[in-house]
């Protein structure tokens, strides 16, 4: 088509639209044409022979110099048959080269031809004969399936697959600390989002590059014309072909990995646990990156028709979703279990926060059937959820350990249940959602109400489970015959709870009062301990019986004070002996404990040492009565709760 100008075919492009329109239309149509180029003043219209309507719709518009117009839309039309011909599909030509996107002029004009065979063809000059309108239609088939091929080489060549390293290092750094649920006692903060595969901000945000530029362009172009020369659904195919495997291939980057219903049943937790955290991460990243930049390059292809762009998204991307949601599904009918509670609500958020993306990238056609599949998954895993959170309530309720913890320390139920506690805080707006319907959580919300308090539906089970906990500590309390040791067991659980309820998330969950109430409980089992254990070791420090009269005593009162030194000294060394063995893990309630024990011993032992040593100087053996310092008690009291057996060498200095 290098003979002819592109002016002459805009002129017989133009000629040809003229021509097909009525006498009035023409007139307004040369007008507005000539404003722009005054080679359309030359055109004259044909009046009709007799006046009629129809013999003036048949008198064709004709410039001045027709015959020149009429021979430069016979070459266009020659040239555009040449040119197509000459570039058929490679499949079919010995041509096997490719006309995008290294041959910007060739495909301009490729273009062009096509755009002209296509108007000559839709609106065709009625002194066409039937055998040239053929030769084009034929052209134009011949076209459709050149830039089918060109399309299919463009997708399968330029496509570029994301970088996972690239997305991986924007959702930050996986932290060192974890919590712990299965007994432990790590205090740190719960998972980041990294650890628990929640993908930051910035990233579902970020546009990624899936074809070069001015290759979307090209797609663009190639597109637009297979659809207005109703080729619409091999370009679906070709388009649909290439993106849904690249998705696919994407995903596989990213980790996904296919598994049935079986594989996840009968997978271990510890493996399922990371499998969760993966698959939340991928599914993050699916939706809000990957589906929402493979939306915005279908927009760009396709341009404005929106009913073929949702469908053939939901065509290549549905199966993509599905699969994803299907691994949702298979680990919501999974055994139910606690210590899955916290992955199943990270499960359920992720996707709760997506459902609102895939709402809006499945908004019509057939994606609506995906949204709903979306929607049904999301309910099952907050059932899912719901069930995981019975079944703690009742592992608490019916834990029945018989064996008692060696020196009354922190029962592992205890450091379970709170550090359980503390996790499920965190998503406290989660639970309050599911867990709203529950009727027992119903009935205590009425109840809160009537009590002029409003507590959430978690705050109110929490509140009972703490209840169903310490039911359980005062029944394994029973279990030591000691009754000091029975309340340093209590003391010791009870402190750990208040102290682990004042954490920020948790406070907030179970409010002010529990805390006072139960701090005035704990003080109750301090001064419970300290005249159950101690009364005995201070009953023989006072001065009844003993009379001492001018500076003199008789026999008896000597050796009842000896008496009161030996029994003390057995007393003190039994306790001391006992209780260091005794555990209390907690430095700050071990060291009220020392302080407490000390303030109540120490003075009256000082006190009666000062009063009654002086008449043991001349007793034969005397240290075996006065035995130990006040430093000497005092260190002792000091070397209690260690978890160590007690020795009662001397202590110098």
């Amino acid at each position: 088509m290098d003979d002819i100008s592109g002016d002459d075919r805009v002129m017989a492009t133009a000629h040809s639209i003229i021509r097909s329109l009525d006498s009035n239309n023409a007139r307004d149509m040369l007008r507005i044409l000539s404003s722009f180029d005054d080679r359309f003043s030359r055109f004259t219209l044909s009046p009709p022979a007799n006046g009629s309507d129809q013999q003036e719709r048949n008198a064709p518009p004709l410039p001045a110099s027709a015959n020149s117009v009429v021979e430069v839309e016979e070459k266009s039309l020659q040239e555009s048959l040449d040119l197509i011909q000459q570039w058929k599909r490679p499949s079919e030509s010995s041509c096997r080269t490719f006309i995008w996107p290294d041959k910007p002029d060739l495909s301009k004009s490729y273009l062009n031809a096509v755009d002209f065979l296509q108007e000559f063809v839709k609106n065709p000059s009625p002194a066409v004969d039937s055998s040239t309108l053929d030769s084009a239609q034929n052209a134009l088939q011949i076209a459709m399936l050149r830039l089918e091929d060109e399309l299919q080489n463009l997708m399968e060549t330029y496509g570029k697959p994301i970088d996972p390293d690239s997305l991986k290092e924007t959702t930050g750094d996986n932290g060192d600390e974890e919590g712990d649920t299965n007994g432990g006692d790590k205090d740190g903060l719960m998972e980041s989002n990294a650890e628990r595969g929640r993908v930051d901000k910035n990233v579902k945000s970020m546009s990624i590059e899936l074809f070069p530029c001015e290759i979307v362009t090209i797609l663009g172009n190639i597109a637009t014309r297979m659809v207005s020369n109703g080729y619409q659904a091999q370009c679906r195919r070709v388009y649909v072909c290439n993106r849904k495997g690249a998705l696919e291939e994407n995903l596989q980057r990213l980790g996904f990995e296919k598994l049935s219903v079986q594989d996840v049943q009968t997978m271990p937790w510890e493996l399922m646990e990371n499998e969760i955290i993966n698959w939340i991460y991928i599914i993050e990243l699916a939706v809000r990156v990957l589906l929402r930049n493979e939306k915005e390059l279908c927009k760009s292809v396709f341009g404005d028709r929106l009913i073929l762009i949702e469908d053939i998204f939901a065509e290549f991307a549905g199966g993509s979703i599905t699969q994803l949601l299907n691994f949702g599904e298979a680990i919501a009918s999974a055994e139910t279990s606690p210590e899955k509670l916290f992955k199943l609500l990270d499960m359920y958020e992720a996707l709760s926060e997506s459902l609102s993306v895939i709402d809006d990238l499945f908004a019509r056609g057939s994606g609506v059937d995906i949204r709903a599949e979306a929607t049904a998954i999301l309910s099952r895993i907050g059932d899912a959820a719901k069930r995981t959170f019975s079944a703690f309530e009742n592992a608490v309720q019916r834990e029945t350990s018989r064996n008692p913890v060696p020196g009354g320390a922190v029962h592992p139920l205890t450091r379970y249940v709170m550090n359980y506690i503390r996790f499920f805080s965190e998503y406290t707006e989660t639970l309050d959602y599911l867990l709203k319907d529950r009727d027992d959580a119903q009935s205590r919300d009425q109840k809160s109400r009537s009590e002029g308090s409003c507590k959430g539906p978690l705050s109110l089970l929490t509140l009972n489970i703490l209840e169903l906990l310490e039911k359980n500590l005062d029944t394994k309390s029973r279990l030591y015959k000691d009754p000091s040791l029975k309340l340093l067991f209590l003391m010791n659980n009870l402190h750990y709870m208040v102290q682990k309820s004042r954490i920020a998330e948790v406070r907030k969950l179970i409010g002010d009062d529990w805390i006072k109430k139960h701090s005035g409980k704990l003080l109750f089992y301090h001064t419970d301990y300290r005249r159950t254990a101690w009364t005995k070791v201070l009953s023989y420090l006072v001065d009844e019986g003993i009379s001492v009269s001018s500076g003199s005593m008789n026999a008896a009162t000597r050796n009842l004070i000896k008496e009161r030194f030996k029994n003390f000294n057995t007393a003190f060394e039994e306790i001391v002996k006992t209780q260091s063995s005794w555990i209390v893990s907690d430095s700050q309630l071990c060291a009220e404990l020392q302080i407490s024990i000390t303030g109540m011993i120490l003075p009256a032992y000082r006190n009666f040492l000062a009063r009654f040593q002086k008449h043991l100087d001349a007793v034969k053996y005397r240290e075996r009565y006065v035995k130990y310092t006040p430093e000497e008690v005092e260190d002792y009291i000091n070397s209690l709760f260690s978890g160590s057996s007690g020795s009662m060498n001397r202590r110098k200095g």
